[in-house]
């Protein structure tokens, strides 16, 4: 179990970039988050998604290197379109990819998964009690409760779903607030 900092007072919380350097930089910005959690499928578009706008996978693997390399703090679950090429062109950054990540921040556990395996997701998150289990995967945005569990999906940066739009989330230390990347609009605010 990772410790974050409790100096960290807002996280940005993303997922399913799939190759687009804009969207990460959208992200960063509109959630103004000091540390990033990412559910995973960060380069690749996949074989049954359209190639999003602005699908540089280089320049992306680049840009999340040099914001390790700057001190940036970053934690991944690794994704179904994360290849172990995807990886290693990372560099630092790809240190930071894990199956999944099991964290504390301010004494709340929160679990991360892709999600792609929903029900072993949603199983071990309740089993170990953790107040936040944030999954990507289905690039649909939302935030349920299910006993003392949020569970949080950001949707996706690029190729949303249903009619969601590009999306993100924020975490602070008692609230989530998905929020549209087109506008910077939140979309949902929930405690947990």
């Amino acid at each position: 179990m990772t410790i974050i900092d409790s100096k960290i007072k807002k996280i940005c919380v993303m997922s399913d970039t799939h190759g687009s350097f804009p969207a990460w930089n959208t992200a960063l910005s509109r959630t103004g988050g000091e540390l990033v959690l990412h559910a995973g499928d960060l380069l690749y578009h996949g074989p049954r998604n359209m190639i999003p706008n602005g699908y540089t996978p280089a320049d992306l693997a680049t840009a999340m290197e040099e914001y390790i390399e700057k001190g940036g703090q970053m934690f991944v679950s690794r994704g179904n379109c994360d290849a172990d090429v995807d990886i290693m062109i990372l560099g630092s950054a790809g240190a930071f990819v894990r199956d999944f990540q099991s964290l504390v921040w301010n004494g709340k556990k929160i679990f991360m998964m892709h999600g792609d395996n929903y029900s072993i997701f949603r199983q071990t998150a309740l089993d170990n009690n953790v107040e936040l289990a944030i999954s990507g995967h289905t690039h649909i945005a939302g935030v349920t409760k299910e006993k003392s569990t949020a569970f949080l999906n950001p949707g996706s940066t690029t190729l949303p779903k249903s009619h969601d739009a590009p999306s993100a989330a924020l975490l602070t230390s008692d609230e989530i607030k998905i929020i549209s990347l087109n506008n910077g609009t939140v979309l949902k605010v929930e405690t947990w």
